[in-house]
């Protein structure tokens, strides 16, 4: 039966028809390449959180030796909780990609779905990296089409809809099971906008959240439960109560495999700019005066930025005064402050001086202004401009456009150094290198569970 002569809402036609389509075309060679070094980023963002406190409690509540799935760095958990616990690792620490369009979102945070449901379905490398480009593919179109985030809705939205894609094409859905699945995520995954003012730990938990309910869809679907049409369109849709219009491209010729952008900072997308200006910053001051500690020498602190990061990192008091990593991490005057007073910036950086004196003490001091020249050049650009007062001298640094943006992206050596940053102090260096060279092979393992754990875990 054609999907085409059975579903009534436009929208969700034309997604399935989008599916379809991209399951006929296989990746060509560069966008492997581009959907490997994106998994390769993804698995380094995972294994920095597997030693924190929050991931331990998890994986107690929900690993499982008897389950079917591998969770990231190891151990077994079903189908829906790998899902949860490998998306949450890749999240946690705010350093995997992010993508601006209308509205903004972090696509390779269906990643971690797509392992489960991929090793779940014994699908290899290759298929799976093919379905998490789809679904990175129709996360853009939706992030390019319509602002739900102004509307006051999480990007983890638009996510549910884009994972629910790619565990389809994994499980292998038929057309009309894809467009019963997506209509129920449709329905059923809209989730507030939760990482504003003082944030907390579901910043890290609704993307998770937002896949594992989209595989449940996903197999409702495959078990012939039907979901509701319209959907996106009529008096009660997702356009007139969510989204908002929207003008999907969905052309499955269309390569956007490389269009997301990787961090090179552990912090929110906004603070990496600011972050690179304070690292010059601190440096050039210090040199300047001729000493090696500059805090007590700082007498201001003004942060000039596009309006849109105002209103995730610099829009409440709890931004001048974190009482949690959450909120640093999204803190425009902390990671500031942090970066002149120490000059660095890492894994673990914030833990480390999340009650520090001087950087608190800095961070009051700090000015974050909206500046319409820069908020003209966003989101084609990231400009920002960080001057600083320290010791009656007044120095200036600006970023146009920052380090992992597509003017001045990260280099598979840079991602490899990323994996290996993260890795070695887990598994040792040569297990560390042994599983970046996997994760490189990926598009070419018959199954992908090796990939999972690393090298010497492997039975």
């Amino acid at each position: 039966m054609q999907v085409s002569s059975t579903i009534s809402d436009t929208v969700l036609r034309r997604l399935v028809a989008f599916v379809a389509a991209s399951r006929a075309r296989p990746l060509k060679a560069a966008q492997t390449q581009a959907m490997t070094l994106r998994l390769t980023d993804a698995m380094a963002c995972a294994l920095l959180a597997t030693g924190s406190a929050d991931f331990a409690a998890l994986r107690t509540r929900f690993a499982d030796d008897a389950g079917a799935c591998t969770i990231i760095g190891g151990g077994k958990a079903s189908l829906e909780h790998a899902a949860f616990l490998n998306v949450f690792l890749v999240r946690q620490h705010d350093w995997n990609d992010t993508y601006i369009g209308k509205n903004g979102g972090h696509p390779s945070d269906l990643i971690g779905g797509a392992l489960a449901v991929g090793e779940y379905a014994g699908k290899p490398g290759r298929d799976v990296l093919q379905a998490i480009a789809i679904g990175t593919h129709v996360m853009l179109d939706l992030c390019d089409a319509a602002s739900a985030l102004a509307r006051g809705w999480d990007p983890s939205t638009y996510l549910g809809i884009a994972s629910c894609v790619s565990a389809g094409v994994l499980l292998d859905l038929t057309d009309m099971e894809m467009a019963h699945a997506i209509s129920m995520t449709t329905v059923s995954g809209n989730m507030l906008m939760g990482r504003v003012g003082k944030v907390s730990s579901w910043k890290g938990l609704s993307s998770a959240a937002a896949v594992r309910n989209s595989i449940f869809n996903v197999l409702l679907a495959k078990s012939g439960m039907s979901g509701p049409d319209p959907v996106f369109e009529g008096e009660f849709g997702f356009i007139k109560h969510i989204s908002g219009d929207m003008s999907l491209e969905l052309d499955a010729a269309r390569d956007r495999t490389a269009d997301t952008h990787l961090k090179f900072y552990p912090a929110v997308y906004h603070g990496q700019g600011p972050i690179e200006s304070c690292l010059r910053l601190h440096g050039e001051i210090a040199a300047a005066l001729g000493v090696s500690s500059i805090a007590a020498l700082i007498e201001s602190v003004e942060i000039d930025i596009y309006d849109f990061a105002l209103r995730y990192a610099a829009d409440t008091p709890d931004k001048w005064a974190p009482g949690n990593v959450e909120t640093a991490d999204h803190s425009l005057p902390f990671l500031a402050a942090h970066c002149l007073v120490t000059g660095e910036f890492g894994p673990g950086s914030i833990e480390r001086t999340l009650k520090n004196a001087d950087v608190l003490a800095l961070t009051r001091k700090v000015k974050v202004r909206g500046d319409a020249a820069l908020a003209a050049q966003w989101p084609r650009l990231t400009p920002s401009r960080v001057t600083v007062t320290a010791a009656g001298r007044v120095f200036h640094a600006e970023v146009e456009a920052i380090t992992g943006h597509p003017l001045r992206p990260l280099t598979q050596d840079d991602v490899l150094a990323k994996f290996m940053s993260c890795a070695t102090p887990l598994t040792g260096e040569a297990d560390a290198r042994a599983w970046a060279q996997m994760l490189t092979d990926f598009a070419h393992l018959p199954q992908i569970s090796p990939a999972l754990r690393a090298p010497s875990r492997i039975s």
